[in-house]
């Protein structure tokens, strides 16, 4: 999932003027809002909901297109539904047509309470084909790479053993998942040196974090689309092509020429050598300085290097 695994990254460690306070993703804008929202406000909305239906073939699927990350919040108004894990607010999606296997992420970010996500997995004929529960979606700690969240990765094959395939996901609660809490590990150790104000604020709590009814979760799907939709994609990306260098040419003749900073393969390098060796030394300070004066000398990979270093001697 190397395309997914890029975009989380520049999401999650970009950084802010100062080099350190890193901008960590929640999810949507309103995560933080709804997250701190009194649980017995959710459960009590679920209780109260009315049923939407007896079948699944009835509820509303939001069709996913094409390959990226999609985030959802589940509120009081979401459509309830009753499985046999108890009454839980759904929302269901259809799968995309792919060459192959679809990747699929889910992940739930934590703030004072979780939305602890179950994936139900349903073919052509709205029948449940596999049930992705908590042997799968994990309390994931956090990181200088992401918030404290539950995080799961599903593959879902062309074609199952049984010769059906995945048509539909729904994403759900359970009675179970809502019964129990969750304690936050310690946070990351560096982070302080590292600028991650969130994570060093974090009060380490001994009161468990509850898990609610309603709350955010991350949808990220990697996967091949089909022949005929690949075609669709590249004429259309063609024609943004040509309208991109309508516009640069356009550009071209109304601005005028600014210098850009080069640096030497050479130079790059060695920046690059002593940026990975202070990571390694524990000199985060050092590191980001080595960053900064790279960047400064037109290095467009420095930054690059300071993430992979993080996630190599990261323990």
């Amino acid at each position: 999932m190397k395309k997914i695994v890029v975009i989380a990254l520049a999401l999650f460690t970009a950084a802010c003027a100062d080099n350190k306070s890193m901008i960590l993703d929640y999810g949507t804008k309103e995560t933080k809002a709804i997250q701190k929202i009194d649980p017995a406000i959710g459960y009590s909305a679920l209780q109260r909901a009315p049923l939407c239906c007896e079948s699944l073939s009835t509820l509303d699927y939001h069709p996913i297109v094409e390959p990226g990350k999609f985030d959802f919040t589940v509120t009081e108004e979401s459509t309830a539904f009753k499985f046999s894990t108890g009454k839980s607010f759904v929302q269901g999606f259809t799968l995309p047509k792919a060459n192959g296997v679809i990747n699929v992420t889910i992940s739930a970010p934590i703030v004072t309470s979780v939305f602890v996500p179950t994936a139900l997995i349903l073919d052509e004929q709205y029948k449940p084909m596999q049930v992705y529960g908590s042997e799968t979606i994990k309390y994931d700690a956090s990181s200088l790479l992401n918030v404290d969240r539950f995080f799961g990765e599903i593959a879902l094959p062309a074609q199952f053993s049984d010769g059906r395939q995945a048509k539909y996901l729904l994403i759900l609660t359970t009675d179970e998942a809502m019964q129990n809490t969750t304690e936050l590990a310690e946070p990351y150790a560096p982070a302080e040196s590292l600028g991650r104000t969130d994570i060093v604020s974090r009060i380490y709590l001994d009161k468990p974090i509850p898990h609610t009814a309603t709350g955010v979760f991350r949808l990220a799907l990697d996967y091949l689309p089909s022949s005929q939709h690949s075609a669709n994609t590249m004429i259309q990306q063609t024609s943004n092509d040509v309208s991109q260098k309508q516009a640069d040419a356009v550009l071209v003749q109304d601005k005028t020429t600014v210098a850009k900073v080069t640096i030497q393969p050479e130079t790059e390098a060695m920046f690059i050598g002593l940026i990975d060796q202070a990571v390694k030394n524990g000199d985060s300070t050092k590191a980001l300085q080595f960053v900064d004066e790279a960047e400064l000398a037109g290095s467009t990979k420095a930054r690059d290097a300071l993430f992979e270093a993080m996630k190599k001697y990261q323990k």
